[in-house]
């Protein structure tokens, strides 16, 4: 009979932001019941950086091994999870989203830096955010400035779009882990129909209220021009925000997304607290959510 204990999945490079974002998986992990996999790969020159080592493979494999074992033996006995360490080679974000889909991880939580400076960096993508792109279960960055300790308020930015609306289960079924409460947010910008935001608000929030989870609704109407991205995040920072919940797009992309960026990867970049991003698609997290 397979395991059927919930597992996280946590890349671990050994940076401040990746031990944070192990700190916040022990969050999830007692509220979902959860196990927690602690992965570490090396093989792009990134760890062989943080570890300050010219190792070669066979010895940057034991060195990673060792240090990997070091911090899981120290997490599980701090917390008491469940906490399995595993190396592996590649490509950083190719092989989160292959371990992922090997352990049946049902969140990933990992750690950034924030949006890379450098020209080739920002082409390519960074780790976060192609992790994002690639793997199937919902994806949770953490940026290490405002570390949670539980959850109490979900932020649910909406746009008109179909796709955007996907993310009520999820923000459903992780309010209801914490006893959260739900705050659904618009920006209202030159494009938008008002009149159709305003309904759509109401709809979701009714929809949430009606699921037994507590939930309300603003439309923001910003006096300055600083985007839909700034004013979601000052909103959630002002309304004591724990947890954001965006939604990415599957779609193939092309060159001019890496160069001028997308409102996820802002997000993802830019924000102070932890984002869940959920990748809309017709996989099985898509019957997860049918019941609510």
């Amino acid at each position: 009979m397979a395991d059927s204990t919930p597992r996280i999945l946590v890349p671990i490079g050994f940076s401040e932001q990746s031990l944070l974002a192990l700190d916040q998986a022990l969050v999830f992990a007692k509220a979902m019941n959860a196990s927690i996999t602690a992965l570490t790969v090396f093989g792009d020159g990134s760890l062989r950086k943080t570890l300050n080592t010219e190792a070669k493979k066979e010895e940057l494999n034991a060195l990673a091994n060792q240090k990997l074992n070091e911090v899981v033996a120290e997490y599980k006995t701090k917390s008491g999870i469940e906490i399995t360490p595993m190396v592996a080679e590649g490509t950083v974000y190719e092989e989160i989203a292959r371990v992922a889909e090997e352990v049946d991880a049902q969140l990933v939580i990992m750690g950034t830096n924030g949006k890379p400076q450098n020209l080739r960096k920002r082409f390519i993508g960074s780790n976060a955010y192609r992790t994002v792109t690639l793997v199937k279960p919902p994806v949770i960055t953490i940026k290490g400035v405002r570390n949670i300790h539980k959850i109490e308020t979900i932020i649910f930015p909406l746009v008109l779009d179909r796709r955007s609306k996907e993310k009520t289960g999820p923000a459903l079924h992780y309010a209801r882990l914490f006893g959260a409460q739900i705050k659904v947010v618009s920006v209202l910008g030159e494009s938008s129909d008002e009149k159709v935001l305003r309904a759509n608000l109401k709809q979701v929030e009714k929809f949430i209220n009606d699921a037994g989870v507590k939930c309300s609704s603003e439309m923001l109407k910003p006096t300055e021009k600083s985007g839909v991205v700034r004013n979601t995040l000052n909103y959630a920072y002002e309304n004591d925000g724990d947890l954001l919940i965006i939604t990415e797009d599957d779609r193939e992309r092309d060159i001019t997304d890496f160069f001028l960026g997308t409102d996820v990867q802002a997000m993802i970049y830019h924000s102070e607290i932890p984002v869940m991003c959920i990748t809309p698609s017709e996989v099985k997290w898509e019957a997860l959510w049918e019941s609510f």
